[in-house]
This record gives C-alpha cells, structure tokens and sequence, in this order.
C-alpha cells in the first residue's frame, strides 16, 4: 500500500477505552495498517468516557474509540461544551449485554425456562423486580451511550419505572466487575469482555444480550471533531482507510487467536483479554466489525439515538431540531463512500 504523499498530520494520538471493539485501533497499529497509509499513531488508553470525549474536543486527542452517541452529543453540546463532530467509519456492531449479580441471576433463574425468549426473561425479571425489598442498582457506562438508551428502551417496553423499580448510575466499563463482585451494584449493561468474564468469575449471570433487544446496532466509531476533519482532510481519508482494513482483518475467524493475543498485551486489555482465551460464551453476543454495511455510520440509526435521547430528556426543545440533518451532518456515510468504497 503507497503512503499518502499529502497527509498533512502524520503522527496523531487516538484514545482508546479497553474493551473488544477498540479491536481495530489496536490491530491497526500492531499489523502496520497505520504505517501502511504514512501515519504514526500513539494510542492512549482512558479509564472514562466522559475523558475520552473531553480530551478530543480540547485537541488533546485526534480522534478517538466513541460510543456511536458521543459524536452526535458533543455536536449538539449536551454534555456542557458544544463541539461539532463528525464520524466517517463504523468500528464495531452489537458486543453489549445486561449481566446480573449471581443473587439476582439465581432468583431470575428460577422463573425463565427458556432464555431466548426476550418476553419470557422481561416478564419475570419485572415480577422479580417487584418481590424485592430493595431497589437493585443497575449501572451504565455513560448517559450518552448505546448501554444507557438501550436498558432504558427495554425497561419501559416492560413498564419497569427506571425511577421506582430501580437505581441507575454510571460507571466505567472497568470497574464495572470489581462494583459487582463486591456488591457495590447489582447489575450492569456494558461491552464485552466485561460480560463474559462476569461468566468465567462467576460473579454475575447474563439477562439479555443487546442484539436480542435491539437487533444489528452501530456500537462504536471512529469520532473526529468536525474542526479537525477540515484542517486535515488528506490525514482523515489516510485514518479511515487504515483502520478499514483493520476493521476487516480483526472480523476474519481466521485471525480470531492472534486478535485476542494482540489485545492481550499490556498496553491494551492485558489480563482481561487473556482471561477469554479458550472461553467460549453460552449467549451469542454478535459482536462484528465489518461486513455488509456494517461500516457505514448509518444515518437512520443515527435518527433514533437522537430520538433516544430525547425520550430520556436528554435533548431540552427536540422541536427545534432537525433530527435528519444532524445525523447527516455527523454521520459522515458520504465520506466512508468515498474512501473505502
């Protein structure tokens, strides 16, 4: 693969969070995709979302690993500082899951004969939910997240009262097993692998996958801000392309051991990685990175984020909004065409 001649920015700093699908960031650098396409990227591993979203549109970060949400809240300032974003590429499909203290997965396990039946888990965890003499403390990974919006969804189809049933907090993704296993929360909706090693500590049991709830859903993206992908357009396309290819090495079956090798070195996920290897979980998570159109930023699933948000009040006049025009705006479909074809 030629280098790229006019990239105008030729070492960058991404921030990653250490979950599976910053897969393809990590790939990208460790296979050489970056090097491939001119580019010298140091990535940064960050403990928090919220920090994630700060240091990209401060310019500390170039870009970074984003919940498919964040882009569209920073642009409309919802989360205090108003900076338009945008994202040219899709990194990762479904990979989400609603996983329960072993107390509450016992009780719940009492009641479900079959569980790939969502109707069947919601109807008795809504009946669990009110036998209980405490309000269980089910925790997010950030208020604009795909986890957030999609627990919230399932909860009100159920008609749980996200207010009287139950406690909703936010907590980083790695330290959402330590709060579980000592009893600090009593369930969690997160990425993986923070699911499937609550199954191999045995500290908590899974109660529903995202994709049974949701179906195939944009997870993460490769955000920039919107001032950024203006000044370095050449540097942008080169990003995109490298992480592309990424993105299709790390969905090979082929490559699965030596991905899982790769994000267990230190700088990455280390020893959560490591635990996964020769474990294989009983729930299907249908967690992807390309495919189809899977890297496309989709517009419409970008609508109903919006809409999201605005069902948990996240967004203060809606009839002031455009819903179609920001995701077009931020979800730069047109660009990934362009680039990748």
């Amino acid at each position: 693969m030629p280098r790229l001649p006019s990239i105008e920015k030729k070492t960058l700093k991404l921030g990653f969070m250490p979950l599976l699908d910053c897969a393809p960031l990590i790939v990208a650098r460790e296979k050489g995709f970056f090097k491939q396409y001119g580019l010298n990227v140091i990535l940064q591993k960050e403990s928090s979302w919220a920090s994630i979203l700060d240091k990209v549109s401060y310019g500390l970060y170039d870009g970074a690993h984003m919940l498919a949400p964040m882009p569209l809240a920073a642009t409309l300032g919802l989360n205090g500082k108003t900076t338009p974003m945008v994202t040219a590429l899709t990194l990762s499909q479904n990979g989400t899951a609603i996983t329960l203290s072993q107390e509450l997965y016992f009780g719940l396990s009492e009641r479900v004969d079959d569980w790939s039946d969502l109707n069947q888990i919601g109807e008795s965890f809504k009946a669990l939910l009110h036998e209980l003499n405490y309000k269980p403390i089910i925790a997010t990974v950030y208020p604009y997240s795909n986890h957030h919006y999609l627990l919230r969804y399932w909860l009100q189809q159920l008609k749980i009262d996200t207010l009287e049933d139950i406690q909703l907090v936010a907590v980083p993704p790695s330290k959402m097993l330590d709060n579980l296993s000592n009893g600090v929360i009593d369930g969690y909706c997160v990425g993986e692998p923070w699911n499937s090693l609550a199954l191999i500590q045995q500290s908590g049991g899974l109660l529903t996958t995202g994709h049974q709830i949701w179906g195939s859903h944009m997870e993460k993206v490769l955000g920039v801000t919107q001032a950024w992908a203006k000044a370095y357009p050449h540097t942008h396309k080169a990003l995109i392309k490298a992480v592309y290819s990424a993105c299709q090495w790390s969905e090979d079956p082929e490559n699965h051991d030596e991905l899982l090798n790769l994000l267990s070195l230190p700088p990455y996920l280390d020893k959560a990685a490591e635990a996964l290897k020769g474990f294989t979980s009983p729930y299907s998570m249908e967690q992807h990175y390309a495919g189809g159109d899977l890297n496309h930023p989709d517009r419409q699933q970008g609508i109903f984020l919006l809409e999201q948000m605005e069902a948990c009040q996240q967004i203060e006049d809606p009839s002031k909004l455009d819903y179609e025009q920001v995701s077009e705006q931020v979800f730069r479909k047109d660009l990934f065409q362009r680039w990748c074809g």
